[in-house]
């Protein structure tokens, strides 16, 4: 075996680490700016207000979410293959995903703002309304430029345009709640709006550095090449999406907006958990896009690691919570205390569910894997009204943490075949899809 041989496995093995650690370094940084704007948000408005403006920007994020209409997991490994075509096509995707975006929060304020005004009374009037609609555009243009760069250049652009998110909201939040008065949570939403539109900026510039023009002449027929691929991503994403976010609303409209408040405070601490295997298997598929060889062996380390930080991460999190969402206020400790040591017993199925769907997406199969995000889906949010109707945020927490278990449970034994045959085709999906897709987001 030649030299240049026995180094490339490492140098694979070193550019996952790599784009994985700029990802978590990137989790690093927002979850200590996320959890400092929660804190004010809990601090300046009552919790109930914290339940809408919540719920406000959880059904914000799912309308970019199927906005983006499978556009950035689709340009993972378009551009990893042909980066040179980044110009003009970014340009196109996210103007696509914008224009879609603002027609489906249009539809959504139409449907629960007006047309059934209990569904959603944090979108009661015009200047609501509009924040919403433009807020969604850029939400779902900002998600598609997160993830379609990984393939080709990394995480770094991800790192300054959340970093500079998190700090945008929180001092936004800060003079917004201080200057306007809402009794339905509206100056949350404002400061995520307003800090997506400024995040922009920061990876703007750090691309144009890196000779990449992000507002060049649109390229619609290259975009129209991978519309197939979209769709199919479309699907899936959605799957793996709409139950993360679509649990706070539901949580909101059943138990009112104080339980909401404390449910989300408690979800954001839950995500910050479940980003370790989010992001190793992000990492994953981006440098096994392209090229599938040894994936075993980065497999295992991923499987490794991830595993290895939930047998201490769980129990910290179990016997931290308590003063952890205390330090929120007293009410959030109060409520959602024992839902919280409940969910994050499920950080193990969604390592292996993770791992799955990373699985499916390397080997170009994706509709096996879209069919398991859809059933999972239609449980999972069965589960949620079923425990917010018997149990409140309890029964809702011990219904999440068995649906969870269930779905790492479906995909242990595709992913025990991965490893032992190397292939991710085996014991996953046959025959495959000829259009490989991305990563999901977000965990869960």
């Amino acid at each position: 075996m030649t030299t240049a041989t026995r180094a490339r496995p490492w140098r694979e093995q070193s550019t996952l680490l790599a784009t994985t650690l700029s990802l978590l370094a990137t989790t690093g940084i927002t979850t200590v700016l996320g959890l400092a704007f929660w804190w004010v948000a809990a601090h300046l408005i009552p919790v109930s207000e914290v339940g809408y403006g919540a719920a406000a920007i959880s059904a914000m994020t799912l309308v970019g979410t199927f906005g983006m209409a499978g556009l950035n997991t689709t340009l993972i490994a378009h551009l990893a293959r042909r980066p040179h075509e980044a110009d003009g096509l970014l340009t196109a995707a996210l103007c696509t995903t914008a224009t879609i975006s603002a027609g489906l929060g249009a539809g959504f304020w139409l449907v629960a703002g007006v047309l059934a005004p209990r569904i959603a009374p944090y979108l009661h009037s015009g200047p609501e309304a509009a924040l919403f609609i433009g807020g969604s555009a850029i939400t779902g243009a900002a998600l598609v430029l997160d993830e379609a760069l990984l393939g080709m250049i990394g995480g770094r652009p991800q790192l300054w345009r959340n970093t500079g998110f998190a700090v945008a909201k929180l001092v936004a939040l800060a003079a917004l709640a201080v200057l306007w008065h809402d009794r339905l949570g509206t100056p949350i939403l404002a400061a995520w709006a307003a800090g997506t539109a400024v995040s922009l900026v920061p990876v703007a510039l750090l691309l144009h550095r890196r000779g990449i023009r992000l507002f060049a002449r649109p390229k619609w027929r290259a975009l129209s090449h991978i519309g197939r691929t979209s769709v199919t991503n479309t699907w899936l994403n959605s799957g793996l999406q709409v139950p993360v976010l679509a649990v706070p609303i539901l949580v909101t409209g059943i138990l009112a907006g104080a339980n909401g408040g404390a449910y989300y405070v408690a979800s954001t601490v839950l995500t910050v958990a479940v980003m370790l295997p989010y992001h190793f298997t992000t990492g994953l598929y981006a440098v096994s896009a392209a090229d599938p060889r040894g994936l075993a062996v980065k497999l295992r380390m991923t499987l490794r690691i991830c595993l290895l930080g939930g047998l201490i991460g769980v129990p910290v999190v179990i016997i931290c919570a308590h003063p952890v969402l205390r330090l929120f206020g007293a009410q959030y400790a109060a409520r959602a205390t024992i839902p919280l040591q409940l969910m994050i017993v499920g950080y193990f199925g969604s390592v292996l569910k993770n791992h799955y769907v990373a699985l499916c997406r390397i080997s170009g199969n994706i509709s096996r894997a879209a069919v398991f995000a859809t059933v999972a889906l239609v449980v999972r949010l069965g589960a949620t009204i079923t425990g917010a109707l018997t149990g409140g945020l309890i029964g809702v927490s011990l219904a999440l943490l068995v649906v969870m278990t269930a779905e790492g449970l479906y995909a242990t034994p595709a992913v025990m075949a991965a490893l032992r045959k190397g292939d991710p085709r085996e014991g996953v999906l046959l025959p495959a899809d000829p259009h490989p897709a991305g990563p999901s987001y977000p965990p869960g």
